[in-house]
């Protein structure tokens, strides 16, 4: 019986040296798909406890506003889209007053922050003192974030509210191209501020979610679990008759990241609340497909074509057929 022959040198440098290729190739194509998945044109809502703040990001710039009273829970969501090497925030905006200035004190603290500002006068707290000085952001104010995302921030103090007192409602319009993102402090704010129209996805902060739906409906609706059941989100449009198709709640220490994608907003399918009794829920299991909201200035803003990916592929070869 014949004993095999013993690995010269050669072959086993050889082999090290194939593995070592293969091992390093295929992790910088895994570390490159991953950096293109953190740095695309992006919004994260992040569960902040009684608030959510958001995360925008547009390739390597990305802007913070921060609102809540759970610092914990907020530093949870923010690591599910914050790795250690790529902690950096452009942009800090500081909301809110009170308690909910807690979360905003804990953003503010990290090293990463390249700049921090406030939508507008601190009311006189413990939280806001701790920050110290803060420049005001000069507001209604348009942020051009990277090469294709921008934000516009802007603020209103309700019908007797006092500015010394009280900080006011704010609301964020995100823009890439036609597509819009709506992000409200409350529900009651929508009313403050003129029509927002062509929005893809209405997102409320803070309380009385259903309230900011008349002011200005689109396809779906992001709403803080934290003050909405899931059973008060189906019963707030079970009348209505235009409802959102889809629903989302965020819970605190929970993130929801909607993506801008070619001609809309890609909705997480695995996380959406039908509301509205005609949407085809059922038809294939939401692992295989993503909700797509196309919104264009022609279309009415709470219209969407949700498709499988394989009835768009079908749709696509009959079109090439007719050609």
């Amino acid at each position: 019986m014949k004993q095999p022959a013993a690995l010269t040198w050669r072959q086993i440098l050889v082999t090290a040296t194939f593995v070592f290729i293969v091992v390093s190739g295929g992790s910088a194509a895994s570390f490159a798909l991953w950096m293109n998945d953190i740095s695309g044109a992006q919004v994260a809502f992040l569960g902040s406890g009684n608030r959510l703040s958001l995360l925008v990001t547009d390739g390597p710039a990305r802007l913070l506003l921060a609102t809540g009273d759970d610092p914990i829970a907020f530093e949870n969501a923010l690591s599910r889209f914050q790795p250690l090497f790529a902690r950096r925030i452009d942009i800090l905006l500081v909301a809110g007053d009170g308690h909910d200035l807690l979360v905003p004190l804990a953003a503010h603290r990290d090293p990463h922050i390249r700049t921090t500002a406030t939508l507008a006068s601190l009311p006189p707290s413990a939280e806001a003192e701790a920050f110290g000085t803060l420049s005001i952001l000069s507001l209604p104010k348009r942020i051009r974030l990277g090469p294709s995302v921008s934000v516009t921030m802007e603020t209103a103090w309700a019908l007797g509210d006092e500015p010394n007192d009280t900080f006011p409602a704010w609301r964020a319009l995100i823009e890439r191209d036609a597509s819009r993102i709506v992000v409200y402090s409350n529900g009651e704010a929508a009313s403050l501020f003129p029509p927002a129209r062509g929005a893809a996805v209405v997102a409320v902060s803070g309380p009385d979610p259903a309230a900011a739906w008349g002011a200005g409906p689109a396809i779906s609706l992001v709403a803080n679990a934290e003050e909405m059941t899931g059973p008060d989100m189906r019963g707030a449009f079970a009348q209505s008759a235009r409802p959102p198709q889809w629903g989302y709640r965020v819970a605190p220490g929970e993130a929801l990241r909607l993506r801008f994608v070619e001609g809309g907003v890609s909705l997480p399918g695995d996380a959406a609340q039908p509301l509205d009794a005609g949407t085809p829920i059922a038809a294939l299991p939401f692992a295989l497909w993503t909700a797509i909201a196309r919104v264009s200035r022609r279309a009415r803003p709470w219209r969407s074509r949700i498709l499988p990916s394989r009835q768009r592929g079908a749709r696509r070869r009959r079109s090439d057929r007719r050609r």
